[in-house]
């Protein structure tokens, strides 16, 4: 028994008999080709629709997704401006607020000057005070500019 096996036997596609020279390749012959398989459809099925799902709820979905970002962002849109012209008028609020704020503080700092409410005292008829006058208890006298004499 030998356990060298002959190598020149044919292959099993079918080039039996067929020798190649030294360096080149032997070209198989093309297998005879196979019709595609087709599923089985049922009975009274369309042939073209059979293994495939229907594709309009699909497109459907995507339009109404696509239709119901567009609206969204129409909102948002509309939202985000209605906002911006709230703001735009609370500014223009704003600034006349502090310019009459500005203008009732000069005014309060006009009323409140001794010179003018020196003067609104003597329309009024009143007349300035002399110097101020003290009374000490301990010795029960009155001191002070116009008292009993210092």
């Amino acid at each position: 028994m030998s356990t060298r096996t002959d190598t020149r036997r044919a292959s099993s596609r079918g080039t039996a008999g067929t020798r190649t020279r030294p360096g080149t390749k032997a070209v198989p012959k093309a297998a005879p080709k196979r019709a595609p398989a087709r599923p089985a459809t049922t009975a009274g099925a369309p042939r073209e629709h059979a293994g495939r799902a229907p594709r309009i709820p699909f497109v459907l979905l995507v339009l109404c997704l696509l239709g119901g970002a567009l609206v969204g962002l129409l909102v948002l849109r509309s939202v985000v401006a209605e906002e911006a012209f709230a703001i735009t008028s609370l500014q223009a609020e704003n600034r006349e607020l502090s310019y009459e704020e500005q203008q009732l503080r000069e005014s309060v700092a006009h009323l409140e000057t001794s010179e003018r409410i020196a003067s609104e005292a003597e329309e009024m008829g009143m007349e300035p005070g002399e110097g101020p006058l003290f009374l000490d208890l301990d010795e029960g006298r009155v001191s002070g500019s116009v008292g009993s004499g210092d």
